[in-house]
């Protein structure tokens, strides 16, 4: 069991103290001080790969150790003092914070150029998994033929994975900073629209549609007006991301993300696409 390379680790007494705080590709616990995020054997080297993504992103100082052992890899870094994103805790510090956090990562260069043939093929995928929602085939044939907006953008180092439960916001009277972007496994080189888009179909809508859009669009008018434009594309390919998830991974939740997801996909390429001129 991966949690072997951990017990290594800790005095019994320690072990015994720690705190489970879930977790998917890895078992992540607490101490109080310290999160321990524990790799199987097969993930090992992602422990690793994660500190210097880390790194990259500017939180290195948070990386305690990297430990790889026969039973699997172990991440330690220092405890962040925060929860989940939730509405009750955005107020407009989280909002500026995010800002300067995103900006940041973006302006991080990364190899290459986003090519047509990787958007098709993403379409694809989202069309033979939800081949039986007419609503959905036509939303997807409808961004084939707008591809080319997102076609050659500039690659930049991009998070890739900002759901709630990856986005922490600072505990009111801590030190710190106001949020923290925790997992960086997926992060890499990417569209900063797309990085965007999945920061308000995972994070933002729970503050509700009306202001999950004011709050992105108050993000995206520091960026380049190609940026902005590419919104319209990202943010409905994104809902398709989400469903073709849930209809492979999670099938329980698919009926119930079918009826919430697929709505505002359908809304958001309505409402921005035709002015994609006012931005």
């Amino acid at each position: 069991m991966a949690v072997a390379a951990l017990k290594g680790l800790l005095p019994p007494e320690g072990f015994a103290r720690l705190t489970p705080l879930g977790g998917f590709e890895a078992r992540v616990y607490t101490d109080g001080e310290r999160v321990y995020k524990v790799y199987g054997k097969e993930e090992a080297h992602l422990a690793g790969l994660e500190a210097r993504r880390m790194a990259r992103a500017g939180f290195g100082g948070l990386v305690l150790a990297v430990i790889q052992g026969e039973e699997g890899g172990v991440l330690v870094t220092r405890r962040f003092p925060g929860r989940p994103f939730a509405p009750e805790a955005f107020t407009p510090k989280t909002l500026a914070a995010l800002s300067h956090l995103f900006l940041a990562l973006h302006r991080l260069p990364e190899p290459g150029r986003v090519s047509e043939e990787e958007l098709l093929a993403r379409l694809e995928t989202f069309a033979e998994s939800l081949r039986d929602e007419p609503e959905a085939l036509g939303l997807i044939q409808a961004l084939r033929r707008e591809v080319v907006l997102a076609v050659g953008a500039e690659r930049r180092f991009c998070h890739r994975d900002a759901w709630a439960g990856n986005l922490l916001v600072k505990t009111p009277g801590e030190e710190g900073p106001e949020v923290l972007l925790v997992d960086w496994v997926r992060a890499g080189g990417d569209d900063p629209a797309r990085d965007l888009a999945l920061l308000k179909t995972g994070s933002l809508d729970l503050l509700g549609e009306e202001r999950a859009r004011e709050v992105l669009f108050r993000l995206a008018r520091l960026y380049p007006r190609e940026v902005r434009e590419r919104l319209a594309f990202y943010v409905p390919l994104t809902y398709l991301h989400d469903l073709h998830w849930f209809r492979t991974k999670e099938p329980r939740g698919y009926a119930q993300a079918l009826e919430e997801k697929l709505p505002k996909a359908l809304a958001f390429f309505r409402d921005f696409f035709p002015r994609r001129g006012a931005w």
